[in-house]
């Protein structure tokens, strides 16, 4: 049974939040938050901000199609429980061209910001990666993406400074986290 199968099953279910697959009728949504240059410019070197109904459900259709079960993979909706639409994407997926890297990410809707939903949804995603085996997880992103940094720090990922990297073009912040250091972090054992 994978997720890409089943829209509504959850990844995750907290007190404040539901971490879970998007579904085609939230397109509003995600055009809403993708149409907004204060989220896309920390998506890609290139920000095109979504204009269409038709462009959010293809986003929902391409997260679908990179979201892997098996793999542990994917983008899922960020829902806070009692709010009437989805807070943002949480993502594990994929580091371009780097034979096998993974890397975490996030993007809210700014009516969302400043509430801990990135930190609480970025810790639980890194948690099911590590369940799934994947280790270490990376954070990638711009020099001056300081509210990603803070999330990283809070999540207590490693700041590993900033990189000349393979996978994206000029600098890149890059944060990392192994299953060990999640676990020291939790006073887990392995």
């Amino acid at each position: 049974m994978s997720v890409r199968d089943h829209p509504t099953m959850e990844l995750l279910h907290s007190e404040r939040i539901i971490v879970r697959p998007w579904r085609d009728d939230e397109a509003d949504r995600v055009l809403d938050m993708l149409s907004l240059m204060e989220v896309v410019r920390w998506i890609d070197d290139d920000p095109q901000p979504l204009r269409t109904r038709e462009q959010a459900l293809g986003k929902i259709s391409e997260w679908r199609q990179q979201t892997d079960a098996r793999r542990g993979v994917g983008f899922w909706a960020v829902e806070e429980i009692g709010r009437a639409h989805a807070a943002g994407t949480v993502l594990l997926t994929d580091v371009p061209n780097s034979d096998g890297l993974i890397q975490i990410g996030w993007h809210l809707h700014p009516d969302s910001w400043g509430r801990g939903l990135a930190r609480e949804a970025a810790a639980g995603v890194l948690t099911h990666g590590f369940a799934h085996g994947i280790d270490p997880i990376h954070a990638l992103m711009f020099t001056d993406n300081d509210p990603s940094a803070k999330v990283c720090r809070a999540i207590g990922m490693r700041d590993e400074g900033i990189i000349n990297d393979q996978w994206y073009p000029g600098p890149s912040r890059h944060f990392v986290m192994t299953a060990a250091d999640n676990c020291a972090r939790s006073g887990a054992r392995l």
